[in-house]
């Protein structure tokens, strides 16, 4: 299943240029996914690169707001929420995500400190290890990695709305939450944020 959120412009043709008509003001979306993920923000969307802010990290991670740690990624999403033109956030999970078989892998203890700590700021590895039912002995197995990384993504999301503005912005109808997972035949799933939620809470 395909699902993309397309902001059609209009164009008028003079004899020197291409001359961009806007009727309305120019709408953004914010698009988080991961660094891994073999997928284009734009091509997705369909949205311009001037209309779309794109942020990618180890595992599409959303620190919670607040969180006492320096983060570029949580500035990174601020910034994006300050733009009076915000109307969309999609939050982009992928199949076979290496985060999350890092989450799912309790004898994992060779990873960087660094990497280790960013993983933690997800808050999601039980929430991963409860959906993929993984034991403490086998390595996770492709399907479950995906099942995982739904509820990871869900968790994400989740943490997305502890910014006060996304709440807000998600309430009065300003601004509108996409859940969307990159499957491993290239398609993407659009997951019912809300219901997907109460289904890990």
């Amino acid at each position: 299943m395909r699902n993309s959120t397309e902001y059609p412009g209009q164009f008028t043709r003079t004899r020197k240029q291409h001359t961009r008509v806007q009727s309305k003001p120019v709408k953004k979306a914010l698009f988080i996914t991961c660094t891994e993920a073999t997928l284009s923000p734009a091509g997705l969307t369909r949205i311009g690169p001037d209309r779309l802010f794109e942020l990618r990290n180890l595992g599409n991670i959303i620190p919670k707001s607040g969180a006492n740690i320096i983060s570029s990624d949580m500035a990174a999403i601020q910034y994006a929420l300050h733009d009076r033109d915000l109307r969309d956030i999609i939050v982009c999970g992928h199949s076979g995500c290496t985060a999350v078989s890092f989450l799912l892998d309790r004898r994992n203890t060779s990873l960087p400190l660094a990497v280790k700590r960013w993983l933690s700021t997800a808050n999601s590895q039980t929430a991963c290890q409860n959906a993929a039912g993984v034991g403490a002995r086998r390595a996770p197995s492709r399907p479950q990695i995906d099942t995982a990384a739904r509820a990871h993504l869900a968790v994400q999301v989740a943490n997305l709305l502890q910014y006060p503005t996304v709440a807000a912005g998600r309430k009065n109808g300003e601004l509108r939450l996409h859940a969307w997972f990159y499957n491993e035949v290239g398609q993407v799933e659009s997951l019912p944020t809300q219901d997907y939620l109460e289904s890990i809470a």
